[in-house]
């Protein structure tokens, strides 16, 4: 009975639930890239706040738990493998690093996460949940030699976005990022903004110097990036073509719109 019952629950709850969700303040998607002259890291931070925290709560207590209404450290990880699984073969389908025209000798070689420690407990209870996705990846043959170069980055269209490029690279322009910024850390360019509409972005810059082959990645501890909001609205799983709606489709919380 309890099986029987916990389908229409679900979807009677995350209906509920999505009529309650403020338009302003209820899912955000950040996206800080460090760019190294043989490997590039995609850091992402999705932070789900007040009732949207409740629909990604229950989606995890019912669809990957026993829908007890709490979830335990087993719920957790199951959440955990399913969405660097489920990242990693969305990534592997579609490529979302292109250097030079090129996503050839891009290969993705790491897939990590870190789920927040406010999903254990109560599905009722409201919390600000934030969880962080990385990626690596390799450019093999090289790719990033002294000259002109470009690398493009296909992620949520309107959701800020950082990008650290590499030592000794100037930026010639950019496509596809809006509200853009530049700002100098030492001798490292950080480009910031928000991904354009189409969900890609392109910076063309040029390599000055290219003095090791070893990648110095800056130490990223945090995400410090602000901007648009995603707003909740559940029109299936066609209409989320970028990463986070591959990664908990289910959800229907990942069009972008701008608050």
């Amino acid at each position: 009975m309890g099986d029987r019952l916990r389908t229409p629950l679900l979807a009677f709850t995350l209906l509920f639930l999505s009529m309650v969700v403020p338009v302003n303040a209820a899912f955000t998607w950040e996206n800080n890239i460090i760019v190294g002259y043989e490997e590039v890291q995609w850091m992402y931070m999705e932070t789900y706040t007040e009732a949207n925290s409740l629909i990604y709560k229950n989606y995890i207590d019912f669809s990957l738990g026993d829908g007890d209404g709490f979830i335990s450290a087993w719920e957790v990880l199951k959440a955990d493998v399913k969405a660097r699984s489920t990242l990693r073969n969305s990534i592997i389908e579609q490529m979302d690093v292109i250097v030079n025209g090129s996503s050839e000798h891009v290969v993705l070689i790491d897939v990590d996460s870190l789920m927040s420690p406010e999903l254990l407990g109560p599905v009722v209870q409201l919390e600000v949940i934030k969880n962080i996705y990385t990626t690596n990846y390799r450019l093999y043959d090289p790719f990033l030699l002294p000259g002109n170069n470009n690398i493009s980055f296909i992620g949520e269209g309107s959701t800020p976005l950082v990008i650290n490029m590499p030592k000794g690279a100037s930026i010639n322009f950019t496509e596809g990022i809006e509200n853009i910024s530049f700002s100098n850390c030492g001798e490292i360019i950080k480009v910031t903004g928000n991904f354009g509409p189409t969900g890609e972005a392109t910076v063309h810059f040029h390599l000055h110097f290219f003095e090791d082959m070893v990648t110095s990645f800056m130490g990223v501890t945090e995400m410090n990036v602000s901007g648009e909001i995603l707003v909740f609205k559940d029109d299936g799983r066609d209409q989320y073509p970028f990463l986070a709606g591959r990664i908990f489709p289910s959800l229907g919380i990942c069009n972008t719109k701008t608050a």
